[in-house]
């Protein structure tokens, strides 16, 4: 009986394999042509970046200079702060100095509405006094590092008129490669395909149509929201147009991180999707499918060797090596597409040593039970922190900031690249 199960079991995680790397086929055929119309001449809307800054991000100054020598004609910086004594509002100030930039602005908001994040409630202030002369607003977060080609590529999608809102996507490349960033790495790499195919925005890189705003209520929707990107999903389908995921925009990042900052963070990210987005259903789906016959399979060879049933033992331990197999032959098929794309914009690489192969193997287990572990804490989950605040998640998805309190983490030195 139980060698049947395990059988069965054995089958079960090869179909899993295969649906997985038929999402990855999918999602690579897609990245390999763009998905809207290219436009016949120069497509450069005035545009808006907002950069809402809280604490000083490790990477900030780069982020700043490469935001201020964008190869984009006609765009204006926002830069917003919840508070004056920011520790980021010094930095950002420093390098404007540097630059002796002309185009950027910088809003402290003195007004923190308790329904939504903080976030959001300083997009909401830098979109709501916008000038109706701007045809585009896009969102840059402090985490991520563009290159001079960085917003002319992110726009260009809006000249097709099916699409109101392009992206890009995040991709991890830990400058120390400890456990924590590793799994993260693990993790987003298998995420990255899930954004595009549920057609999920990153608000790291977000380029939005003024009609989002005019005529989608995004404004209204964040400030009621935890995230700025997720319930763009439902600005969009109120204006009846699409997203456009840009193949060219797998934005570096290179920050560190812990195991225990990580399960804090990937809880906030799937929170996202839970409280915003229609898919999260097929997520929090998917996500138990692959971890029940993983858990029985376990449970079946420990079964094996107290009673050294050998058949039990070997069936048991294929069961893991085509699971393990198959994560990590995804992996490197991902991560071959990615570091091409990447190359092409002169992206520094360093190739994969056989110790960081061997940890990557050692940690793909952990990263299933890191996320597993998150995913079934999200639904008991009634308080989340975030960058120094606590905010309540009530009945209905509501949010409510507790208290609101600066940011008063010291700035970090120059050579840390911890993610805060």
């Amino acid at each position: 009986m139980l060698l049947t199960i395990t059988l069965i079991l054995f089958v079960v995680i090869i179909i899993i394999d295969l649906v997985h790397y038929g999402a990855l086929y999918l999602f690579l055929r897609k990245i390999r042509r763009n998905e809207w119309s290219t436009p016949s001449g120069e497509f450069t809307p005035k545009t808006m970046v907002l950069l809402a800054l809280r604490g000083m991000d490790p990477f900030l100054k780069h982020c700043l200079e490469g935001l201020l020598t964008q190869d984009y004609p006609n765009y204006t910086i926002r830069i917003i702060v919840d508070h004056p004594d920011d520790s980021a509002l010094r930095v950002a100030k420093e390098v404007i100095e540097a630059y002796h930039a002309d185009n950027v602005e910088i809003i402290v908001v003195d007004e923190h509405f308790e329904t939504c994040t903080l976030k959001c409630n300083s997009l909401y202030h830098a979109v709501e006094s916008l000038d109706i002369s701007y045809e585009v607003v896009v969102i840059l977060d402090a985490d991520v590092n563009p290159h001079s080609g960085w917003l002319r590529q992110l726009v260009e999608p809006l000249a097709d008129p099916h699409f109101a809102v392009a992206t890009g996507q995040r991709w991890y490349i830990p400058d120390t490669p400890n456990s924590g960033s590793l799994v993260r790495y693990l993790w987003n790499t298998a995420a990255v395909a899930q954004l595009y195919l549920y057609r999920i925005a990153w608000g790291g890189s977000l380029a939005l149509r003024r009609e989002l705003f005019t005529e989608g209520n995004l404004l209204d929707l964040w400030k009621k929201a935890f995230t700025d990107d997720a319930v763009v999903s439902e600005s969009l389908k109120r204006i009846g147009s699409k997203i456009a995921f840009v193949p060219s925009l797998f934005m570096v990042n290179r920050e560190i991180c812990t195991l225990t900052s990580f399960h804090r963070w990937v809880k906030r990210q799937l929170l996202c999707v839970k409280l915003h987005h229609p898919v999260w259903n097929v997520v929090a789906f998917q996500g138990i499918l692959i971890t029940l016959p993983l858990l029985a399979c376990t449970g079946l060879l420990v079964t094996g060797f107290w009673f050294w049933e050998k058949p039990l033992i070997y069936w048991n331990l294929g069961a893991f090596a085509v699971y393990w197999g198959g994560v990590f032959g995804a992996l490197l098929i991902m991560e071959q597409a990615v570091r091409k794309c990447l190359r092409q914009r002169g992206e520094p690489l360093k190739h994969w040593t056989m110790n960081r192969i061997i940890r990557v193997l050692l940690l793909i287990p952990i990263t299933q039970i890191v996320y597993t572990s998150a995913l079934i804490q999200l639904y008991f989950l009634h308080r989340v922190e975030w960058r120094g605040v606590e905010y309540e998640i009530g009945h209905g998805k509501q949010i409510r900031l507790i208290e609101y309190k600066p940011y008063k983490v010291s700035s970090p030195s120059e050579n840390n690249s911890q993610s805060i």
